[in-house]
């Protein structure tokens, strides 16, 4: 997403008011990034929050329906 806005990684540093180490530990995954510098690097990067937010519902509820097969059967009455 960064690359893709134009963003260097000393530039969202900066906007995240963190360190260039911290932002590549978010980007290779050593570390956590907190909710709200999630949101403020979806903003810098023009990223509909919204948008992934519904993807995210979409992924839960998939992995919901595969851990408890009743779910379906509930939503296929449901149409």
């Amino acid at each position: 997403m960064r690359v893709n806005a134009g963003i260097s990684q000393d530039t969202m540093a900066k906007k995240l008011k963190c360190d260039r180490k911290t932002v590549i530990n978010y980007e290779l995954g050593v570390s956590d990034i907190r909710s709200k510098q999630l949101f403020m690097w979806l903003v810098y990067c023009k990223i509909d929050s919204g948008s992934l937010l519904n993807e995210i519902k979409q992924i839960r509820d998939q992995v919901n329906r595969t851990k408890n097969p009743s779910l379906q059967d509930e939503e296929k009455c449901k149409k």
